[in-house]
């Protein structure tokens, strides 16, 4: 039961000059006043219940979903380029920018989900251990343990919605909640979480079952997600703020609702209802504002670039490699902004920032622009995974190879964190190469943007390149920028 705050207190303020008796009947009064406030709350909360089951009771109605948003097909090239330091050097080229490259995005304001507070309780309660990416997180699961849909038709999803609602479940929403919180999950692990309490509980094979929790500790979260038949089978649909690639899809109410976990050869006939739950106000948003906290499983790496001492011993999360790697295939965007974890930081920066110590901008650049381009090697996605697949920074760490997108990220994400400089990507048909935007005088090829800011090119793929040196096949080309 939500607590009411008590700024209402104020009203109270005359107690401090009443007489005793003249104080118990104004708490009186103010304890009949939250009795009724909390009434109203349970009122409203009853009514959004019961108005959903008969939406979910109603005939669903049968939409044509969307073929998939086809992942983006890169062609890389299949090798780097050496750069050939016996040409003479050329005066430097002003290379024209395409446009700003900006992620397919629904821009809204996430509404605040509070966490339920849960009045204390004489016994125990007793939790569920759920194993979540190495860690053993517990939930007070027992209102769902007995859970069971008798079929997939409408009233057997409505009859599985009375009757959870109908339960004391406000300790196990508290739980996912705080667990969201305290392990500072985005939107996506969330919804992993909350697939994984239904396997623990269930079975994998028990889908119905583990979609239906889903949706429902979902929209009891706030958010917007719905179930759907397909081909006789009941799945999880997802509003997201961003595009998924390769996940048929809907436009319901203004917003897109991608099929989670879609089957590769299943239906384009989706069967769903029209109304959203009243409480689900947000999108599933797939940016990683902040990387979860999870338990640690170290995997080391020693990296060395071919010029000088430098030696970067780097420590990586195996957990958090793994849960990127259940992440959906989205815009490289999201990748691009993703930050850094602090296990990687940590065991990196040390190395990187003795070895920059005193040293000019150039300089500096030059020597993380050299350990990008030969401590890693490099194979193209489709060589490395049979697939198109951005990193996220601490990935490019774990796995044996990068191509040119993963270089370009991860150097950008050097010189913003270690020189403070302000980086772009530049995407080409075939590649992709960064740019930084120096405050010192640094000269060699650049892009020029609209509002006067030149920013050098600085390509971890040209092999032995320095600051500002694009490739020749590049030179007339016009890259879009991402930024």
């Amino acid at each position: 039961m939500r607590k009411l705050k008590y700024g209402s207190l104020l009203c109270m303020v005359g107690l401090l000059s009443a007489g005793p008796l003249q104080a118990q009947d104004i708490e009186k009064e103010f304890e009949e006043f939250e009795r009724q406030q909390l009434q109203a709350f349970d009122d409203f909360k009853n009514k959004a219940d019961a108005d959903f089951e008969t939406f979910l009771r109603d005939t669903w109605e049968k939409f044509d979903a969307f073929a998939p948003v086809p992942v983006p097909v890169r062609p890389e090239p299949p090798q780097p380029v050496e750069f050939d330091k016996k040409k003479p050097a050329l005066p430097p080229v002003s290379i024209k920018p395409g446009k700003i490259k900006t992620p397919e995005t629904v821009p809204y304001v996430p509404v605040a989900v509070e966490v339920p507070v849960v009045a204390p309780r004489d016994i125990p309660v007793r939790r569920t251990a759920i194993p979540f990416y190495g860690a053993s997180l517990e939930v007070a699961a027992g209102v769902a343990e007995d859970l069971t849909l008798t079929g997939n038709k409408e009233a057997d999803v409505a009859d599985a919605w009375k009757a959870i609602c109908n339960s004391d479940y406000e300790q196990f929403l508290s739980d996912c909640l705080t667990l969201k919180k305290e392990r500072r999950m985005n939107d996506w692990m969330y919804l992993l979480f909350t697939k994984q309490i239904g396997e623990q509980l269930y079975g994998a094979t028990r889908t119905n079952e583990i979609v239906f929790l889903q949706m429902f500790l979902l929209n009891k979260s706030g958010y917007k997600v719905r179930m759907a038949k397909i081909d006789d089978r009941l799945k999880l649909m997802i509003a997201t703020n961003s595009t998924v690639y390769a996940a048929p899809y809907l436009t319901m109410n203004g917003n897109r609702y991608y099929v989670f976990e879609p089957d590769p050869n299943g239906s384009m006939g989706i069967y769903t209802y029209r109304q959203d739950f009243a409480d689900a106000k947000n999108l599933v948003a797939l940016d990683i504002a902040e990387v979860p906290t999870l338990d640690m499983q170290e995997q080391d790496r020693t990296l060395k670039p071919t010029k000088g001492s430098l030696e970067v011993q780097a420590v990586v999360n195996k957990n958090l490699i793994d849960f990127y790697n259940d992440y959906p295939q989205c815009d490289v965007v999201l990748h691009y902004k993703a930050r850094m974890s602090d296990e990687l930081r940590n065991s990196i920066y040390p190395a990187l920032r003795t070895a920059i110590e005193g040293k000019s901008q150039k300089d500096a650049a030059n020597l993380l622009l050299n350990f990008v381009q030969t401590a890693f090697e490099y194979k193209t996605d489709g060589e490395q995974f049979g697939y198109e697949k951005p990193n996220f920074p601490d990935e490019t760490f774990y796995y044996p190879y990068c191509d040119c997108e993963d270089r370009a990220m991860l150097y950008s994400t050097l010189v913003k964190d270690l020189l403070g400089l302000d980086t772009i990507l530049l995407d080409y048909p075939n590649h992709i190469a960064s740019a930084v935007r120096f405050t010192d005088d640094v000269t060699g090829d650049y892009v020029m943007l609209d509002d006067g800011s030149k920013y050098l090119i600085c390509d971890p793929t040209y092999i032995g390149a320095p600051v500002g040196a694009c490739m020749e096949q590049f030179k007339e080309v016009s890259p879009e920028i991402i930024r």
